[in-house]
């Protein structure tokens, strides 16, 4: 095959995996077709070949952000596949630089890049390789040692282990045996190990299934109404400690709009519930320059007493989806109007505790943030609820995607993770990434389930979160300036 083959190969093998639709499995070969070009490609044509990588995963993975905002689905297109050109170009020339050992880097090559992705205002970390795995329990269990990282790491060993057996290096087999029997090994331990406890804590979830299109078209009133219909129906049937609304469920600004911060406090009070909800908010912009008022992704419990709490503003927001990356160091880009939503990242972590356990809330997208999630179980959260509002894409794997990084999330800090999605799927995953109960896509269904917690104190990725990553990044950054820049110096020298 040819190496921009082999690039569309290993991208359509990564692709497939990721998606679930039963071949996660792909992902331990995916890999391998991308040693291959790279072998085999001068720096040039890695970069191009990476691009063509890129591009396919990107299009293979997230093709539904076009249902969002075209100038997200554009952007993601560019960057994604941008940034796998540039790492490919720089693992061909540590391939050239360091011929007998480049493969045994790759896998911490690969681990800084994802690490990367974490980072300024283009982060994105969606495309972690571990998140394959999400539906291999024994597998996903090894995430409470190193994160979804680690997952990430034994993978990409496996690939090299793979295309060392394809070079006819046959005793690789025997590593390859090993790295399973440990991986199965410790999934089934930790399974038997954590023993979970049922606490007197119950969390009901509505899930109304109101269509994007009519989300913000139709009145308040009607969406307010219907979420007192549900909650007063969920809360009759069962007996029930909090109530879970997703995403900017109440469409408008809800702490400055008496009326409807009326209703939702007295709903509290009525169904002695503590309610946590969605909506967006703004502020005054403390600056005499720029925009007058500052708008904000916001969440916040309302307690049995009908008493608003602090909110919490989303500190992760989607590139281009929900703000220009850069806007704030160039402000004329705010005069880009893609109909992106220009929030403001939030500052502040929020912890709100009910009887006597504590919680964080998510908001959609940084569910997808392992270092945000371990922040507020180390800040005393027992347990995180995820609001999202997945509405905007349709029938597509991207909400499958979305829900299951929640398991990972609840693996590396083995805590309960109860997830609200305005369209689905809403789901409650244990501290061992085991779904309790879940909704099906676009259902009007309601759903509740106990806290769990198990008798760990602390996790080794609780403790001390991405030092696999940040190790693997700067190992990685000092191999590729040597490669490139002194690489070049000492090759002209010569």
């Amino acid at each position: 095959m040819k190496n921009w083959q082999l690039a569309i190969l290993s991208g359509t093998l990564f692709g497939l995996s990721f998606i679930h639709i039963g071949l996660g499995f792909l992902v331990f070969f995916a890999f391998v077709p991308y040693l291959i070009f790279i072998k085999n490609s001068s720096p040039k044509h890695s970069f191009f070949n990476g691009l063509i990588f890129g591009f396919v995963v990107a299009s293979i993975t997230l093709y539904c952000m076009v249902l969002v905002e075209i100038i997200a689905f554009v952007g993601i297109l560019i960057i994604l596949p941008f940034y796998n050109a540039i790492v490919s170009y720089i693992i061909k020339k540590i391939q050239l630089r360091f011929t007998k050992f480049y493969l045994y880097l790759f896998p911490i090559l690969w681990i800084g890049f994802e690490y990367f992705m974490t980072l300024g205002p283009l982060n994105f970390p969606w495309l972690n390789v571990g998140y394959s795995l999400a539906n291999y329990y024994y597998l996903i269990q090894f995430a409470d040692v190193f994160g979804i990282c680690g997952l990430s790491l034994l993978i990409l060993i496996i690939n090299v282990i793979i295309y060392n057996f394809f070079q006819n290096r046959k005793k690789s087999l025997i590593f390859l045996i090993l790295i399973f029997i440990f991986w199965f090994g410790y999934g089934i331990f930790m399974d038997e190990t954590i023993h979970l406890e049922k606490k007197n804590l119950k969390i009901g979830i509505l899930q109304l299934n109101i269509p994007q299109n009519e989300k913000w078209s139709s009145s308040v009133e009607k969406i307010v109404k219907k979420y007192e219909e549900q909650t007063a129906i969920l809360t009759s049937k069962d007996t029930l400690d909090i109530v879970v609304f997703p995403e900017s469920a109440i469409t408008t600004y809800l702490l400055h709009t008496k009326r409807y911060r009326r209703r939702i406090s007295t709903l509290a009070k009525e169904n002695r519930i503590n309610i946590v909800t969605g909506f967006p908010d703004f502020q005054r912009n403390p600056k005499k320059f720029g925009q007058k008022y500052l708008r904000f992704n916001s969440a916040t419990m309302i307690d049995s007493l009908g008493f608003f709490f602090p909110k919490y503003d989303k500190i992760r927001l989607v590139p281009f989806g929900e703000r220009i990356p850069l806007l704030s160091t160039f402000p004329i880009l705010e005069k880009l109007q893609f109909g992106q939503a220009n929030f403001e990242y939030g500052k502040n972590f929020q912890l709100y505790q009910v009887n006597d356990f504590q919680f964080s809330i998510t908001i959609c997208f940084e569910s997808a943030f392992s270092e945000l999630n371990r922040k507020n179980v180390q800040n005393g959260a027992d347990f995180i609820l995820n609001l999202t509002n997945d509405a905007w894409y349709g029938r597509t794997a991207f909400p499958k995607e979305h829900a299951n990084m929640n398991r990972i999330r609840a693996i590396e800090n083995r805590v309960s993770i109860f997830r609200a999605a305005n369209t689905g799927i809403s789901l409650v995953a244990n501290p061992k990434g085991e779904i309790l109960t879940k909704t099906e896509i676009y259902k009007n269904e309601n759903i509740s389930e106990f806290l769990f917690t198990t008798n760990l104190k602390n996790t080794f990725f609780g403790k001390f979160g991405f030092i696999l990553p940040i190790f693997c990044f700067w190992i990685g950054l000092f191999i590729a300036i040597y490669s490139v820049i002194f690489g070049r110096l000492f090759t002209k020298k010569l």
